[in-house]
This record gives structure tokens, C-alpha cells and sequence, in this order.
């Protein structure tokens, strides 16, 4: 409202639509480092939208994923049935699914939550994205995914382990291949004669090893907490250089509790 003040409505829209581009353009720019992608390519917006439903579908953890993904040699040693029982240690079990996926609304809650959300959506006439429930302290982002957290635990509770295992195997075997081909496209045109080497050190230097994941932050605020500062100066120390594997491997491992529907760190 302040800014309408100021600027025409017009002005506003053509603003706001030309930063979406760019956050688009740089965005798909970071992906492909941390994908090892040294061209654009015209597919690569499919790509990567399907290795975040895939690590949505399988609950694989995304720092881990990517770590993952750069210890392959997706080329003439590419061995698919290996590749996919690595990712596919990254995926949560049944029973972790369960554990760590809390809704904060019931099932009956975020129905009736969502039928005034829909009543007030797009296709509606709401074209400022109004959220009806702001009132109330209620976020439609929070009510979504907890929608989507009832579906999962009911998909879950029909399926068994073996079923959690071939869901996850086809998911990732089916990204795989396509992350597969994209690069062999990339190096088919490349001119560079060290292309293998060029793709790994671009995604070392654009995938994180430590992250500040909760259960280790917490660790050091519990230390702190008791007047023990020790793992707090170290891990000032580990985030300084994210990209090295720290001579601690626990501050590279997430917890289950970390591995939530595709957890962005």
C-alpha cells in the first residue's frame, strides 16, 4: 500500500514480473553448479523440478542428495544399479516417515482449513493473495503441508517395507537416467578434453559437506548452556569452510529428525 502511493499498480506488476524471471534465470543457474551442469540446457527446468519431487516422494535429505549425486561418474563407468542403492540410503523407512512427519492440524482440521482457503483462491477473484486465515495466526503454506503430510502417512499405511523400497528404487532409477543423459548431451558437445574433472570441481565447490542442521546446533547450544563454549568455537571454525569434511564425522550427518519431506538446507 505504501508503495502504491508512489508508484502505479501497473509499474508494480511489470516489476514484480521481471524479478520472478530473474530469480528463475539465477536459480537454475545455481542448480546446474550444484548439478555439475556447465551449459543451459532446454530441459533443465524439467530436470530439476523432478529431482524435488523425487526427493519429496522418497524423503531424501538435500544436502545429502547432492553430496550423493557428485560421487558418481555419470559417463562411460556409470554403474545405474549402484548409483540407486546409494540414493536410496538417503530415503527415510517406513517407520521413519511416521516418526518424523507431525502434522500440526488433524486431517478434519486442515479439510475445513482448506475449504476456506479455496474459497478464497485465485480462481476466485483473489488475485492480491489474500489469506483468510491471517487473522488467526494460520499460514496457508503451514495448512498445504500439512495436507500433504496426512496424504503421505496414508499412502504409507497401506504400503509395505518392500513397497517403500521398489517406490523408492523406480523413483530415483527413473531420475538417474534422465540426469544421466542430460550430461552425456553436455559432454558429447564439449569441447573441453578434461570435462569430467571440470564437472566434479564445479560441484565441489557449489555442495556444502556441514551444514548448521538443528541437532547439531542444538548440541552446542545445550553445551553453551552450561557455560561450555568448546563445540560452539568449533563449529565456527567447520562453517568456515563448509566444503571440507570436517575430522568430526557426526557434524556431517544429519539426524532423522533432519530428514523430513525433502529438508532444504
Amino acid at each position: 500500500e505504501m508503495f502504491a502511493l508512489e508508484v502505479s499498480q501497473e509499474k508494480l506488476d511489470q516489476v514484480l514480473q521481471s524479478w520472478e524471471q530473474v530469480f528463475e534465470i539465477e536459480y537454475n543457474k545455481l542448480m546446474r553448479r550444484k548439478l555439475g551442469l556447465l551449459t543451459e540446457g532446454s530441459d533443465d527446468a524439467e530436470l530439476i523440478s523432478k529431482l524435488f519431487a523425487t526427493m519429496r516422494e522418497t524423503h531424501s535429505d538435500f544436502t545429502t542428495t547432492f553430496l550423493l549425486l557428485q560421487s558418481f561418474d555419470l559417463l562411460e563407468d556409470f554403474k545405474s544399479d549402484e548409483a540407486v542403492n546409494q540414493m536410496l540410503t538417503n530415503c527415510l523407512s517406513i517407520e521413519e516417515v511416521t516418526k518424523t512427519l507431525k502434522p500440526t492440524y488433524s486431517k478434519a482440521d486442515c479439510a475445513a482449513l482448506l475449504q476456506i482457503i479455496n474459497q478464497f483462491s485465485l480462481a476466485s477473484g483473489n488475485e492480491a493473495g489474500f489469506n483468510p486465515l491471517a487473522r488467526y495466526g494460520i499460514e496457508v503454506d503451514s495448512v498445504l503441508r500439512d495436507h500433504q503430510i496426512h496424504q503421505d502417512l496414508e499412502s504409507f499405511g497401506k504400503m509395505t517395507a518392500d513397497d517403500r523400497d521398489k517406490q523408492c528404487r523406480e523413483k530415483w532409477r527413473d531420475w538417474l537416467q534422465l540426469y544421466k543423459d542430460r550430461v552425456q548431451v553436455e559432454c558429447d558437445k564439449t569441447n573441453d578434453p578434461n570435462y569430467r574433472q571440470t564437472r566434479i570441481d564445479l560441484q565441489r565447490k557449489s555442495n556444502p559437506v556441514v551444514v548448521p542442521r538443528n541437532h547439531i546446533l542444538q548440541r552446542a547450544i545445550d553445551r553453551a548452556e552450561l557455560g561450555d563454549y568448546s563445540l560452539a568455537r568449533r563449529l565456527l571454525e567447520v562453517f568456515e569452510q563448509p566444503f571440507e569434511k570436517p575430522a568430526e564425522q557426526w557434524l556431517a550427518e544429519r539426524d532423522v529428525g533432519d530428514k523430513g519431506a525433502c529438508t532444504v538446507t
